[in-house]
């Protein structure tokens, strides 16, 4: 990263910057997305710039305005007008917040009452109906498939005639440009704020620490409705001239696999879930991954033997673990492939202009103290990538930005190279008897027992301790699990009391879009509906 990239990102905005790029990139593909009409648009930079510009005259004589907030509710397979409509928002000045259509009815509601959008853009009649039920004014929505005439049509810039930017909003690099809802694992969810300086330096710090060049076509299994697609996506591949592949979210394994053969993709990014489920599918098959020369996980640690089954299966591609939340870009810490397998579970080094500390838990604003090196605390970010607190929520912006650090609420400690390791969520550490564990420690000893598929630890209650260990596993297909068998196998992993004493084989963990496990709903599920197996 160069200092003048650095400090020229400080005083540009998303569509300056993109406007930029095409000047040096014209025919370079910058976008390939898939429409809600059933086919994939693939964009130069230039063609970008022009979609853009198209989408921007396109709201604005829908009424939009500098300011204004326009909510998403779109999937994957709509990615393509997604994406759009948030460069047409970016050039108005306006803020683009996408939410998830499997969001509940009360989750759909809070997040319209607290964003008051002045438009809200929509698939079809049946998104209509929903959202107008839960209080938006019809003359507010824009569908997809709304006649091309209509009021109501999404404006496609596709074909639009040429014509002047509106001249009465222009953007500027401190406007908001994003509301980014939480993903709610164990709260309800907040709208987190990010600018166009923000959303820049994210992609600047996490397409840096993975690698990004121009060259390099940068495909991802991102939901359009987190953090993934817009700040880390096509930030990160944008601010370093690279292509963003988006997939369908409707793709399955073999699915993704092509798609990397077809768009020639050299790097590919998931959380761990995905990839685990990808190699055990290309073991089956046989697709041409030749091209792929990184992989980039992050979202949780990846478990020891899938990155060797990659190493093994995958040679010409090496790996990077990238760690970083949606209130932080979600730059943060990046492992790079030569400290992998030697620190495999460690989440590494500060990406490029971000500094991380550990802080004692006993402190607040004005009070904020390190704790010694190797010892473990809350993991504090700070960096321009960072938003600027959560959406008419100031008590929770306190909380969680103090003194110019984002607190994030993960334990971790930095050990004698620098390296961050991630301990727990704050929430998900288990009190046993005074005792403190943590269940991702438990979790990859999980991973490590024969017919296992997916694992994940939630504290139970107990009479006398407060809190035991409940171990959730999912069987491989075809495999019966002996939980007798995975205690005895974690005895030979874990100390005695980090070992599970409740069981639950189930057929699936709850997760959102991003694949994290919803410990919440997992905690609800097995506690009210299965009794544990001693």
């Amino acid at each position: 990263m160069s200092a003048d990239t650095f400090h020229a990102l400080h005083h540009v905005t998303v569509p300056d910057w993109l406007r930029q790029q095409a000047q040096t990139h014209r025919s370079r593909l910058a976008l390939s997305a898939p429409s809600h009409r059933g086919y994939r648009d693939r964009l130069g930079y230039a063609q970008l710039v022009e979609r853009m510009h198209a989408m921007a005259r396109g709201l604005h004589g829908r009424g939009l305005r500098r300011g204004d907030r326009l909510a998403l509710l779109l999937p994957n397979t709509a990615a393509r007008e997604g994406v759009l409509t948030a460069l047409g928002c970016w050039q108005l000045g306006a803020a683009v917040s996408p939410l998830n259509q499997r969001s509940t009815d009360d989750e759909l509601r809070h997040a319209l009452a607290l964003l008051e959008p002045a438009m809200a853009v929509v698939c079809d009649a049946e998104d209509t109906r929903r959202i107008e039920a839960l209080g938006l004014a019809p003359e507010r929505i824009l569908r997809l498939d709304g006649p091309p005439d209509s009021s109501c049509a999404w404006p496609e810039p596709e074909g639009a005639p040429a014509g002047a930017l509106p001249a009465d909003c222009p953007a500027s690099p401190h406007d908001l440009s994003c509301l980014l809802f939480t993903s709610g694992t164990t709260a309800r969810a907040k709208a987190v704020m990010h600018t166009h300086r923000s959303q820049l330096h994210t992609g600047l710090a996490m397409g840096g620490a993975i690698g990004l060049t121009c060259d390099d076509a940068y495909q991802g299994s991102w939901p359009l409705h987190t953090s993934s697609v817009l700040n880390l996506g096509c930030m990160s591949a944008w601010v370093h001239g690279a292509a963003v592949v988006l997939e369908e979210d409707t793709l399955d394994n073999a699915g993704r696999l092509r798609l990397i053969a077809s768009e020639a993709c050299t790097v590919y990014h998931s959380v761990p879930a995905p990839l685990h489920f990808m190699i055990d599918e290309f073991e089956r098959g046989r697709y041409d991954v030749r091209g792929v020369r990184r992989i980039a996980y992050g979202g949780a640690a990846m478990p020891v033997e899938i990155i060797q089954r990659y190493q093994r299966l995958w040679p010409h591609a090496d790996q990077v673990q990238v760690w970083g939340m949606t209130e932080t870009g979600p730059a943060g810490t990046a492992l790079p492939p030569w400290m992998l397998p030697r620190q495999a579970g460690a989440i590494g080094l500060p990406q490029p202009g971000c500094a991380i500390r550990i802080l004692a838990e006993d402190c607040g604003p004005g009070q904020l103290r390190d704790v010694p090196r190797g010892e473990t605390g809350e993991i504090a970010f700070a960096g321009p990538s960072a938003s600027s607190g959560y959406f008419r929520n100031a008590a929770a912006t306190a909380e969680t930005f103090v003194d110019g650090w984002v607190l994030t609420g993960d334990l971790g400690w930095i050990d004698g190279e620098g390296v961050l390791h991630f301990v727990d969520r704050k929430k998900d550490i288990i009190n046993r008897g005074g005792l403190k564990i943590s269940s991702a420690a438990v979790e990859e000893a999980l991973y490590r027992c024969a017919g296992v598929a997916e694992a994940a630890v939630i504290a139970v209650p107990h009479p006398k301790l407060g809190e035991d260990i409940g171990a959730c596993v999912v069987p491989l297909p075809g495999t019966t699990l002996d939980t007798q068998a995975l205690r005895a196998a974690c005895a030979q992993i874990l100390a005695d009391n980090q070992v599970p004493r409740h069981w639950f084989v189930l057929r699936k963990l709850p997760r959102n879009g991003l694949g994290k496990v919803l410990k919440r709903e997992l905690r609800a599920q097995v506690l009210a509906h299965q009794a544990p197996m001693a």
